[in-house]
């Protein structure tokens, strides 16, 4: 299953909160960081802010723009872990205390606080944030910002974006499967090692599943990147804050025009138009899903592994990077 055409990524079995998730990761020692265009991910400053980030330096007030449902900067520990109808996240996985708030400043994005997510293999497999929003969305963005720890090893699944009927309040899984039209849909951004090709986390990858997703050489449905790539869109260099955001764009039923979309810093590194995510209407994305999983499978060299997240954002338009006042300028389109 090696060199697989079809770009999809067959993984080794591991039971993900109860629901089988499945991959096989690059385990070799990684090599130079590279993206599509053959250049490692720059450093310096980032493009000119754009989006709902630009009104709102430093993302205060971000939360109250029509556009947003949901502004998370763990500012709030209360808010973070507060459970009931009308809890900020509607279910968190936090097994042997793998999340945390750390006021550490290196570790901070923005603010005094950031969330700490730790792996720690034979405690558990990492852990995880989930809201359920009480409608669907034709078009969704999330935005956030993300630090992987120096001697981070690969990683299993990151962060998604899911359609889903009935809409539970939990996450589901289903790997392996190809999902119905009508029932589900989910799209996630995640560094992959390719078998050892990209350094530890590993290169960005899309990986969803869909009901016209290609099947894989084992006759099963592993989540693959619709694009396609033949290289990973950026490789993140471990140790340093990024600002990661995916737009997901439900297609018109019976019509591949569906889209993901994504940027880094500011910079849009991918944007496929053509993906037939759903054949019903009723069918809406309304979930998003951040979490660090981390297996025996993945992580080969370290038993515990650790990121950082902090300025979450959830909105129905671009929103860009988190802006210092000084940085504020005319919003543009992205």
């Amino acid at each position: 299953m090696h060199g697989m055409r079809n770009n999809t990524r067959p993984r080794g079995a591991a039971f993900f909160w109860g629901t089988a998730m499945r991959c096989r990761r690059g385990l070799a020692i990684g090599v130079l960081a590279v993206f599509g265009c053959g250049a490692a991910l720059a450093e310096g400053p980032t493009t000119r802010p754009a989006g709902l980030a630009a009104k709102y330096p430093g993302d205060a007030g971000i939360g109250e723009d029509p556009a947003v449902l949901l502004h998370e900067d763990f500012e709030d520990a209360r808010a973070v872990f507060s459970k009931g109808p009308k809890a900020r996240w509607t279910s968190i996985s936090n097994k042997a205390g793998a999340l945390t708030l750390t006021r550490e400043p290196p570790n901070v994005r923005g603010g005094k606080r950031a969330l700490q997510l730790t792996a720690t293999l034979g405690r558990n497999t990492g852990g995880h944030l989930f809201r359920r929003f009480d409608r669907g969305y034709e078009t969704l963005h999330l935005r956030f910002c993300v630090k992987f720890a120096e001697d981070i090893d690969y990683i299993h699944h990151f962060v998604h974006v899911a359609a889903e009927l009935p809409a539970y309040r939990w996450p589901t899984g289903g790997a392996g499967e190809r999902p119905a039209g009508d029932r589900k849909f989910t799209a996630a951004i995640e560094p992959w090692g390719q078998w050892g090709k990209y350094p530890p986390p590993g290169g960005w990858h899309f990986y969803c599943y869909w009901w016209k997703m290609p099947r894989s050489g084992d006759g099963k449905y592993w989540g693959a990147d619709p694009g396609r790539p033949k290289r990973a869109y950026a490789v993140p260099t471990r140790g340093r804050w990024y600002c990661v955001e995916m737009r997901v764009a439900c297609n018109t039923p019976g019509k591949p025009d569906g889209e993901i979309a994504l940027w880094i810093d500011g910079r849009k590194l991918a944007h496929h138009t053509n993906v037939n995510w759903r054949s019903s209407a009723k069918l809406k994305l309304n979930a998003v899903w951040p979490m660090l999983y981390v297996t025996e499978h993945s992580a080969k060299r370290n038993r515990a592994n650790t990121v950082w997240f902090d300025d979450i954002v959830v909105a129905t338009e671009y929103v860009g990077p988190p802006v210092r006042a000084a940085e504020q300028g005319p919003v543009s389109s992205p």
